[in-house]
C-alpha cells in the first residue's frame, strides 16, 4: 500500500504527458488546413470554444510537467488552477454545445478526476516531498 501514492504520481506524469500531445493534436487541427489522422476535435464545437479548450489542456498539462520536472513547490496550485479552466471549459461545452445523453455523467467523472488529482497534490505524501509541500 504505501507504494501506490508514489505510483500514482508517475501515472500522472504519464496522464499529463499524454495530454500535452492531446493538446497539441487538437490545436495542430486548428491551424493546418487537413491533418493525417482522425481528428481528435469534436466538430459540434465553435472555433474559439476549441482554442479555450486546447489552450487550457496545455495549460494545465504544461504546469504539471514543468513542475514536477522542477520541483516547483507551486506547482499543486498551478494545476488546480489549470483544472479550474478546463472545468470552466467543460461546463460551456456541456451546457451550451455538447447533446450526446451521457454528458453530464462526463461532466461529473471529469470534475471528479480533478477534484481528486488536486487533493492526491496538495495532500499525498509524494506529492508533498517532490513539491516541497
Amino acid at each position: 500500500m504505501g507504494r501506490i501514492p508514489g505510483l500514482f504520481l508517475q501515472l500522472l506524469v504519464v496522464l499529463h504527458a499524454g495530454l500535452l500531445l492531446w493538446a497539441l493534436t487538437g490545436l495542430m487541427e486548428l491551424v493546418l488546413p487537413t491533418v493525417p489522422w482522425p481528428r481528435v476535435a469534436n466538430p459540434l464545437l465553435p472555433r474559439p470554444m476549441l482554442l479555450a479548450h486546447w489552450f487550457s489542456v496545455l495549460a494545465a498539462s504544461l504546469a504539471f510537467l514543468a513542475g514536477y520536472t522542477a520541483g516547483w513547490r507551486h506547482t499543486p496550485l498551478a494545476v488546480a488552477l489549470g483544472y479550474g479552466a478546463m472545468a470552466i471549459v467543460c461546463f460551456v461545452e456541456t451546457t451550451q454545445f455538447l447533446v450526446h445523453d451521457g454528458r453530464w455523467l462526463a461532466m461529473a467523472l471529469e470534475y471528479a478526476a480533478y477534484l481528486g488529482i488536486g487533493i492526491f497534490l496538495f495532500r499525498a505524501s509524494p506529492a508533498r516531498k517532490r513539491f516541497g509541500g
